[in-house]
């Protein structure tokens, strides 16, 4: 009988290690945050335009967080922020360069947030601001949290013509380098030369992005000297 419960025992726990194991890798967030962004891959925009081809590494440093774990970060820690959604064609140029660079160096995690999951839409219509989509509860204190390098938000009406809601925005691609609760830099967007983010950075737009997302992380992480060391 005991022969039999101890038989019994390793069976179940080879099968917890083996199911379980599976489990934990495919729910991990690097195996969710590489089938958010390729489940685009191949699909259109409703104008038509395609999403560009993403290839996310299995073993990317990706870190699904929220919002109140990122206002921590910002005030009082360290880390790399990086706020996108997967249908951002900016997004999916920025992506990969942003994970080569922190692959090439010891950072553990980019935190990472969907931001059009929480933020909130504006138009103008009739003369006059409305909000289409609200914001979530807790978006206006990180918008607050990051007010300094915001730009303003600002709308078109039918006619094209822009106005300023007098708010400022989250605009995406936004990585976000924090030192010991302070922004030691950050990036907006991909590189001036872009016009079109339905077509792929070229090399050199591509090489001048990884510098600069490289340069963030090499400031977070202090691990390179300059004229103080």
């Amino acid at each position: 009988m005991i022969k039999k419960i101890l038989l019994c025992i390793v069976i179940l726990g080879v099968f917890c290690f083996t199911g379980c194991g599976k489990k934990e890798v495919k729910d991990s967030d690097a195996s969710k945050f590489k089938e958010e962004y390729e489940s685009y891959n191949g699909e259109k925009t409703s104008s038509g335009k395609g999403y560009l081809e993403v290839s996310i590494p299995s073993d990317n440093v990706i870190k699904y967080s929220n919002i109140t774990e990122l206002l921590d970060v910002i005030k009082n820690k360290s880390g790399v922020i990086y706020l996108g959604y997967p249908t951002c064609p900016w997004c999916r140029n920025a992506i990969t360069p942003l994970l080569e660079a922190a692959s090439s160096t010891s950072l553990d995690k980019i935190y990472y947030l969907n931001m059009y999951e929480v933020r909130d839409t504006i138009s103008y219509e009739n003369g006059e601001f409305v909000t289409t989509k609200e914001g979530s509860s807790d978006y206006y204190d990180l918008v607050d949290a990051l007010n300094s390098i915001l730009d303003d938000y600002i709308v078109k009406d039918s006619d094209g013509v822009e106005h300023n809601t007098s708010k400022k925005r989250i605009y995406v691609p936004l990585v976000v380098f924090v030192k010991d609760g302070e922004i030691v830099s950050y990036h907006a967007d991909t590189v001036a030369s872009q016009t079109d983010p339905y077509v792929k950075l070229t090399s050199e737009q591509h090489d001048e992005l990884y510098d600069i997302y490289l340069d963030g992380i090499h400031k977070v992480l202090n691990d390179v000297c300059d004229e103080r060391c």
